[in-house]
Parts: structure tokens; sequence; C-alpha cells
């Protein structure tokens, strides 16, 4: 099969960790450019990944016509102008996430998408993880045919009374960040329409139904005693995310919650999704474990193993396995002397996504992050920056707003 001719854009921490290893490991893959506004950065990635050429100029991968496709690795905050010369030129694009950070941006890149009928795919990673990608089959299946196990106690019998929120969907997502850990712009642009897009997206692999509403309960919009400043005093909203709770709301009763905080430790691992569903729970335990109750013919736990596993020699798996590994990373960060070293990192799901992109190229499928499917959780978390904005209330996310 001929490969395809690629090039990264934005060759900083995210595309060396991530995108451009994918690339080298893929065999339909041929990196042909590295494009990055910083030769220092040129060089690195240039003396690691060996691309056939590099710049500091887009339009020169623009103009390439053996380039089909772009991973996208820059901030948001200059995608804008690099998504339309690409797509002008009939590249397929994949883009990090957020797709946008305003309303107008969005609609204005689900216009040149449309236009251009390029293959467009949105880095929401964590929806193509093996985990998710389970925990979603055990859902749907059980949302087809709901069946009580014989062993759930049923106190009520005959007289139990039927509840209206019995077929909808409750999704409780725990997100343990570490702030030192963060890179300067992320301090000066606000991780949440950076982070919280990613946890919206996720809460909306498991509930089908159109959100509605969303709140933001955040240190900037209570407790004004507790930062000295006199009751009643308005807060100015800042889009640096620290802790937060964000409540999504959806038109048949269902509900995400997602509590993040930026204030853990990498001690411990940093994602716990919880799922509800009619007499069922589902729980990924940092994409490494998936715990089942109240499902038929599913097993309580499933593991899924870590790639580059750097500790081999640990047989644990699961989350207990993580911890292991949690405990040997620290232990080489001490005798080494260098405090970068982390666990290992579980499968987020970045292969399977760019695999998936490389598929509908070629077969002119739609993404299974298309530019419609990210404008969903893109559109809750800009609704969620006005819920700060405006203290904390709840705010009315439209049909129109990503659609």
């Amino acid at each position: 099969m001929e490969r395809i001719g690629i090039a990264v854009v934005g060759c900083g921490a995210m595309a060396q960790m991530i995108h451009l290893p994918n690339v080298e490991r893929h065999p339909e893959l041929e990196l042909l450019w590295c494009c990055d506004i910083d030769e220092g950065t040129l060089r690195k990635v240039g003396e690691r990944f060996h691309p056939k050429r590099m710049t500091l100029d887009a339009s020169e991968v623009a103009a390439d016509p053996e380039v089909r496709a772009v991973i996208l690795s820059t901030t948001q905050t200059v995608r804008l102008p690099l998504i339309e010369l690409f797509a002008r030129a009939g590249k397929h694009i994949y883009v990090e996430k957020p797709l946008a950070d305003s309303f107008d941006e969005m609609r204005r890149i689900l216009a040149i998408v449309e236009e251009t009928g390029i293959r467009f795919t949105v880095g929401h990673n964590r929806r193509m993880a093996p985990a998710v990608r389970e925990a979603v089959r055990v859902l749907n299946k059980h949302r087809a045919n709901p069946v009580s196990l014989p062993w759930r106690w049923d106190r009520e019998g005959s007289d139990r009374p039927h509840l209206d929120g019995e077929r909808t969907t409750q999704v409780m997502i725990r997100v343990n960040d570490d702030y030192w850990s963060w890179k300067k712009w992320a301090f000066a642009h606000g991780a949440l329409i950076n982070e919280m897009t990613h946890f919206a997206d996720l809460a909306c692999c498991f509930i089908e139904s159109d959100p509605v509403r969303v709140t933001v309960t955040r240190p900037s919009t209570v407790g004004e005693a507790f930062n000295g400043l006199p009751a009643g005093r308005p807060l100015k909203a800042s889009p640096t995310v620290e802790s937060q709770v964000v409540a999504i709301e959806f038109a048949d009763g269902s509900l995400a919650c997602i509590f993040a905080t930026a204030f853990g430790s990498f001690g411990y691992p940093k994602e716990l999704v919880e799922v509800y569903h009619n007499g069922a729970a589902i729980i990924i335990d940092h994409l490494v474990e998936l715990r089942v109750a109240g499902v038929v013919d599913e097993p309580f736990r499933t593991v899924f193993p870590i790639p580059n596993d750097r500790y081999p020699e640990i047989e644990a798996q699961g989350i207990e396995g993580f911890y292991q590994r949690i405990h040997a990373a620290q232990r080489e960060a001490l005798e080494k002397g260098d405090n970068s070293i982390l666990p290992p990192i579980p499968d987020k799901g970045h292969f399977a996504l760019l695999d998936d992109f490389i598929r509908c190229i070629r077969t002119g499928a739609e993404p299974a992050c298309s530019a419609r499917t990210a404008a969903i959780p893109t559109a809750i978390i800009l609704r969620a920056l006005e819920s700060v904005e405006r203290g904390g209330i709840p705010v009315e996310i439209r049909r129109e707003d990503y659609s």
C-alpha cells in the first residue's frame, strides 16, 4: 500500500511525545515535513525523527503536492489561519483539541471543512482509548437490553415505583492534575478550554442526548470571604483553570459531572470515570482497568496493557500494577535526581485516533471525532466559560451552538 505523505506543524511537547512517535511507527505514513516557528525545536525533532524536510514557513508545506495530510499541533490561538491554509490546499487535517476558543472561530472552521470536503479529525483521543471503547460497548449492550440480575435486591418487588430517570445515564469524571507540570502558556490562556473539552467529549461518548445546560462552580465564583473581599463584591473570572466542578445537563435527563483539580499529585492516577445506567455501574480507572457490575455476562474486572511500559519487570496489571509503576518511577526519579520521570502513560487512544484518520483519508468515511462531533464538547465548554464569567449561574446550550 502506498504510504501517505504527512507533515507535523507545531513540533512542541505534544508533537514530540505523541504525534511524531506515532507517525514514525505507523506503517502507512511517511513523515515529509516538520514545521515550527522555533529553529531550535526543528533541530531537535530533525535529529530525532528525521523528516525529509523542515521549515519555519507553513506555506511551504501547503504547497507540496506530496503532502496529503497534516497534523496540526500548535496552540489553538493560531490554528484558524493554518486550518484555512491547509484545507484550501486540499490537505486532510488532524488538529489537536480544542477545536476553537470562540463560537465565531468554530463556525468558521466548520464552514471551511464543509466547503473543502477534507477529512478532519480533532484530537479528543479519549473516545478511542481501548478502556473507553470497551466501556461504551458494555453500556450500549446494557442500554439495549437492561436485564436486572437475579442477585439484585428488589425490596418492593411489584410495588416498586418506576422513576423517570431509569433510562438516563449519569457520568462522574474525576481529574487529578498537578499544575507544576504545566507549561507557561496554560497559565496565560487558561486550561479550562484546553482540558475540559477533553472530558466533556468523554462524557458525550456515554450520553446519547443533546446537552442543554452547563454550570461551573469554582473558587472565583464562591467563597468571597475566604479571599478577604467584602461580601457581594464580584470576582473577576480568570481563564486559568485551578479547581472546578462542571455540571452538564442533557435533554433526556442525563447528567455529567466533571470534578477537576490542578492541585493534586501525579503520585496518584489522574482520571477516574464512573458511568451509571439503569442498574449498571461501569468504572474506568485511569484507562488501565475497567470494572463492571450489573451487566449480564460481563466480567467484573478487565485490564488494559500500558504501551511502551517503562517497567516491564512489574508483572501486576490494571490499577494495582499502575500503583506499582508510580512507585517505581518515584524511586527512579530520586535515584537519578531527575523529577521529570513520570509513570508510564496508559493507552489514551492517540494512535487509534490517528489510525482512524488514515483509514478515513483512504475510504472517505467520517472520522471518529469529526469537526461536527468535536463541536458539541467545544460548545459545552464555551458556555461553561460564560457560566464562570457570570458568577457560576447555569447557562443554556442551544443546538445552534454546535450545528
